[in-house]
C-alpha cells in the first residue's frame, strides 16, 4: 500500500494545509481588511496585558498562548494580503507564521515599556526614580543649588537620562517617558544597523533579521547605555582595515576611540568590548591576505598571518586602553573618591546562582546554554553548507575560527563572573557583552558575511547538505521561540499601584514632614523617593548627597568600611532630624529567598544601624515610605 503525499488530504497535516488554503483564498478578496486583520492580532497581547480595563495576564503561560494564538491568526491575514498584494509571495503558511510571531513578540516587547509611564508621584519600583536622581546631578547647581558631585554608578546611563533635564522644570511622567524611549529605540536600532550591515537582498530577510536580533538584545536584557559603543562601530566600523591612503581606516579608529571612551565610562566589564568587536569584524569580514609568495614561516604561520592577528589584537588593546583612561579622566573630572569607583571588586561571589535557584529559576548557566543553542546551530549549519563547491569550514583559515571563539569564551567566562557577584544574577543582564557578539557572529555567518580565505573545490557531500539544512532549520526555528519565550515572559503587566489618593496622601505627608524639618534648619536625608527634591517636589529643604539608597547598597554589598564607618557616625550624632526611607526591618533571611544575601547585606549593614539610632515616626505601608527621627538614646545592644 502506497503512503498518501505529505500534503494529502487524508493526513492530520495534509487536511490542515487544505483548510488553511482554502480560508486563504476565501479572506483574499477582502484584500487591505486582512491588513487591518493582521495589525489587530499583534496588537492583541498587549492590549489585553497592559491596558487598565483588560490587565489580567499576569502568568507567563497564559501570555505566551495569547500571543501564540494570535501570532497564528495574524499569519493567516498576512498570507492572504500577501497573496493579493504580491505576485511574488510565496512560500507556506510556517513561513507566514515565524514572521507573524516574530513581529508580535516584537510589538509586545516594545510596547511593554508604556506601562513604565506614570504621573504617580512616588518610586515605581525599589530603584526606579533613584534613576532620575543620579541623572540630575549633571546639573545638581541649577537644580539643587549645590555642587553636588555627579553619579559614581553608570556615568552613560545617566548622561543619557540626563537629556530632559536640559529643559528646566520638566515633570517626572516625562522622564519616565524619556527611559522607555530609550529602552526600545536603542536596541532596535542598533538591530537595524546590525541587519544593514549583512547587507541583505531582501529587505523582508533584513527586516526578519533586525527583528530577531532585536529579541535577542532584550532576553538579557543589554541595556540601553551599553548599545551606544555597538551602534557606533556596526555604523561605521569598516572592514576590510588597512592602514593605508584613504580615511576608511582613520575614521573607524575615531569610532573605536570613541566606542571605547564610552564603555569606558560604563562599566568596567565593557572595557574591552568595542576592542573586541573590532577584532570580531576583522575575523568575520577580513580575508588573510597570502599576497607574497616570499613570507617565511615564524612559528609556524607567516607573516601575513602574524599581521592579520596583530592586528586584531592592536585594536582590541587600543579599546581597552583609552576605556581605561576615559574612565580615569572621569573619576578625576567628577571629584569623586576613586574607591568608590572599585566596589565591585570587593563584593561577594555567590556561584550557587550558576544553578537554579530562587533568584533566578532556571540559574545562569542553564540560561545562557539555552539562549546560545540557536546560535550555535545556525553557525554550525552554515560552516557545513557547501558554498561555491566546498563547506565554509574548509574555506576559512582555522586561526579566525578560533579567534571568533576565543572572543565568545572570553566574554562567556568573564559574564559568568559578573552574573554571581552579589546585586546580579536575576536575569541574564549580566550577560550583555557575551549575548551582543553572539548576535553578531551569527547574524553574520547566517547571512554570509564570512568571508572565505580559499578558493572553492569540488568536494561536495549530500550528507553534509542535508545535515547543516537539518542545523540551519532547527537553528531558525528555536531562535523565532526562544526570543519570543524569554522576551515576553518576563515583561509581565505591573502590579496594581496603590490608591491613587491613598499615594498622593503619602507624598503630601513627606513633603509636610521634610518641610517642617526644613523650617527649622533641620537636614533631612532621603535614603528613597529623593526625586521629590529633584522636582522640587519638596521646598526648603537641602540636599544631602550621600547614602541615596541605590549607591547605599552598593557599598553595603561591598563592605566599604570607610563609606560605612561615615554613616554610622553620622547616625550616632543624629546629624538628620529626619530619614526618609522604605519600612526597614531587622528580619534576615539566611542566603535564602529571591535577592536573600542582598537583603540580608542591607539588614546587617543599614537598616539595623538605622533603627538603632533612630525610630519609626510614621510607617506607610501601603506606599512603601517610613519616616524615621532620632531616638531619643540608642537601643541596648547597638554598636
Amino acid at each position: 500500500m502506497s503512503t498518501p503525499p505529505r500534503n494529502s488530504p487524508t493526513t492530520f497535516f495534509g487536511a490542515v494545509q487544505v483548510v488553511l488554503e482554502r480560508l486563504v483564498r476565501w479572506l483574499a478578496a477582502l484584500r487591505n481588511a486582512n491588513l487591518a486583520g493582521f495589525i489587530f492580532c499583534m496588537l492583541a497581547t498587549p492590549g489585553l496585558a497592559f491596558l487598565p480595563f483588560t490587565r489580567y495576564l499576569q502568568s507567563d503561560w497564559s501570555r505566551l498562548a495569547i500571543l501564540c494564538l494570535a501570532a497564528m491568526a495574524g499569519s493567516i491575514f498576512l498570507y492572504a494580503w500577501a497573496q493579493r498584494h504580491s505576485r511574488s509571495a510565496g512560500g507556506c503558511w510556517v513561513v507566514y507564521f515565524s514572521i507573524s510571531l516574530t513581529l508580535a513578540a516584537v510589538v509586545y516587547v516594545a510596547l511593554s515599556y508604556a506601562q513604565d509611564i506614570s504621573t504617580y508621584p512616588l518610586t515605581l519600583t525599589w530603584s526606579e526614580t533613584s534613576r532620575y536622581y543620579y541623572a540630575s546631578l549633571f546639573f545638581a547647581k541649577r537644580i539643587y543649588g549645590v555642587d553636588a558631585p555627579p553619579t559614581v554608578l553608570h556615568p552613560s546611563r545617566y548622561l543619557l537620562q540626563a537629556i530632559p533635564f536640559i529643559i528646566a522644570d520638566t515633570p517626572l511622567w516625562l522622564h519616565r517617558a524619556w527611559q522607555a524611549l530609550l529602552w526600545v529605540t536603542l536596541p532596535a536600532l542598533t538591530a537595524w544597523l546590525l541587519a544593514k550591515r549583512m547587507a541583505l537582498s531582501n529587505p523582508f530577510h533584513q527586516w526578519m533579521l533586525a527583528g530577531a536580533a532585536f529579541l535577542y538584545l532584550m532576553i538579557g536584557p543589554v541595556y540601553y547605555h551599553l548599545l551606544v559603543p555597538i551602534i557606533l562601530m556596526l555604523w561605521g566600523f569598516s572592514t576590510p582595515m588597512k592602514f593605508a591612503a584613504g580615511s576608511n581606516w582613520i575614521r573607524s579608529l575615531i569610532l573605536l576611540f570613541m566606542a571605547s571612551a564610552w564603555a569606558g565610562i560604563s562599566r568596567v566589564n565593557w572595557y574591552p568590548v568595542p576592542g573586541l568587536l573590532a577584532a570580531t569584524l576583522i575575523f568575520l569580514e577580513e580575508p588573510i591576505q597570502h599576497t607574497d609568495a616570499s613570507d617565511r614561516p615564524f612559528f609556524g604561520l607567516n607573516a601575513a598571518v602574524w599581521r592579520y592577528l596583530l592586528k586584531a589584537a592592536l585594536l582590541t588593546v587600543l579599546g581597552a586602553g583609552t576605556a581605561l583612561l576615559a574612565q580615569i579622566a572621569y573619576i578625576s573630572w567628577s571629584g569623586n573618591q576613586a574607591e568608590q569607583f572599585t566596589t565591585s571588586f570587593t563584593s561577594d561571589l555567590l556561584w550557587s546562582r550558576l544553578l537554579p535557584n530562587p533568584t533566578f529559576a532556571p540559574g545562569i548557566l542553564l540560561g545562557i546554554v539555552l539562549v546560545s543553542l540557536p546560535a550555535a546551530l545556525i553557525v554550525v549549519g552554515k560552516l557545513l553548507q557547501p558554498f561555491h563547491g566546498a563547506p565554509m569550514l574548509r574555506r576559512v583559515h582555522p586561526l579566525r575560527l578560533l579567534g571568533l571563539m576565543g572572543i565568545l569564551l572570553v566574554l562567556l567566562i568573564g559574564g559568568l563572573v559578573v552574573s554571581v557577584k552579589i546585586g546580579g544574577g536575576s536575569n541574564l543582564h549580566n550577560m550583555d557583552a557575551y549575548l551582543v557578539l553572539l548576535v553578531v557572529i551569527c547574524a553574520s555567518v547566517f547571512s554570509d558575511r564570512l568571508t572565505p580565505d580559499f578558493p572553492a573545490d569540488a568536494a561536495r557531500s549530500d550528507f553534509r547538505l542535508q545535515l547543516s539544512n537539518r542545523l540551519l532549520q532547527s537553528g531558525l526555528a528555536l531562535v523565532i521561540l526562544m526570543g519570543t519565550a524569554f522576551t515576553v515572559a518576563p515583561r509581565a503587566p505591573s502590579a496594581p499601584l496603590p490608591d491613587r489618593a491613598q499615594a498622593e496622601r503619602g507624598a503630601a505627608t513627606i513633603v509636610e514632614a521634610a518641610q517642617a524639618v526644613g523650617e527649622r534648619g533641620g537636614q533631612v536625608l532621603f535614603i528613597s523617593n529623593r526625586h521629590l527634591l529633584t522636582f522640587h517636589q519638596i521646598r526648603n529643604v537641602a540636599l544631602i548627597p550621600d547614602y541615596e539608597r541605590v549607591f547605599l547598597m552598593e557599598v553595603a554589598m561591598a563592605g566599604d568600611a570607610a563609606y560605612l564607618t561615615r554613616f554610622y557616625n553620622d547616625l550616632k550624632n543624629h546629624r538628620f532630624a529626619l530619614i526618609v526611607s522604605e519600612p526597614l526591618s531587622r528580619q534576615q533571611k539566611g542566603g535564602e529567598g529571591v535577592f536573600g544575601a542582598e537583603n540580608d547585606a542591607w539588614v546587617k549593614r543599614v537598616s539595623r544601624y538605622v533603627l538603632c539610632y533612630y525610630e519609626p515616626v510614621k510607617t506607610l505601608r501601603a506606599v512603601q515610605v517610613q519616616l524615621l527621627a532620632p531616638r531619643a538614646a540608642p537601643e541596648a545592644g547597638c554598636p
